[in-house]
């Protein structure tokens, strides 16, 4: 079982403690920069993907805009979209979920394209950890939901909530997954997370649903409008 976390760049914007943002760092420095030119960003801003790295990085707007087109071969990073659809009728039953063997409530899966595979992760206190699923389960998945050929490699995620109940399934940037993983890795406390992790992660989903749109079930299963 291998173990990845998120990368430098969003680190920087993802761990900073609960509460307003500063206004910038030491000394008056700004609170982010690009990290391709240097260039001071705002609060909210596009990521950049290295296939095969899993770290996306802050970009400023010029920097985003280089590669605001579909990939072309040589191309070092790929834009991170800004779309997220609820995925009411995706097709995962428990006996499926089970049979994943994911130890947690909540995962996400991507296709990585410089592995040529989908990986499917979980949070942990440790950072994202990549499960040992079983290639017949997931083909299955995937077989069920043809919506899963939407997501663009890299930079786009099947994300899945099944914590208090929940039976949720979205399509995210995978940015958003990573701020999950970072929310739970700087929140955690004692064996079992405590209180405070758990009521940010409700209301990471919150606000996703806040966000989202829901896709229509036709859609998902493929079928034309």
């Amino acid at each position: 079982m291998s173990e990845r976390r998120a990368g430098g760049g969003l680190r920087a914007i993802l761990d900073r403690p609960a509460g307003p943002p500063a206004g910038g760092g030491p000394g008056g420095e700004p609170a982010h920069r690009c990290e391709l030119c240097a260039a001071p960003i705002a609060e909210e801003h596009r990521h950049l993907v290295e296939p095969g790295v899993r770290e996306p990085r802050c970009a400023c707007r010029p920097c985003a805009l280089l590669f605001d087109r579909p990939p072309a071969a040589g191309d070092r990073y790929r834009l991170v979209p800004d779309r997220r659809w609820h995925l009411p009728g995706f097709a995962l039953d428990d006996a499926t979920w089970a049979a994943l063997n994911i130890p947690v409530r909540m995962a996400f899966a991507y296709r990585d394209s410089a592995a040529d595979r989908t990986v499917v992760l979980y949070p942990s206190p440790a950072g994202a950890v990549e499960a040992p699923v079983d290639g017949r389960t997931w083909a299955a998945v995937e077989a069920a939901n043809p919506v899963l050929t939407r997501l663009a490699p890299d930079v786009e995620a099947l994300l899945i909530d099944r914590t208090d109940g929940a039976r949720d399934h979205w399509l995210v940037p995978i940015d958003d997954c990573y701020a999950l993983v970072a929310l739970l890795r700087t929140r955690w406390q004692g064996l079992a997370g405590g209180a405070d992790v758990w009521r940010a992660v409700a209301g990471f989903f919150a606000g996703l649903r806040h966000r989202a749109r829901p896709m229509p079930i036709g859609e998902q299963k493929g079928v034309p409008r």
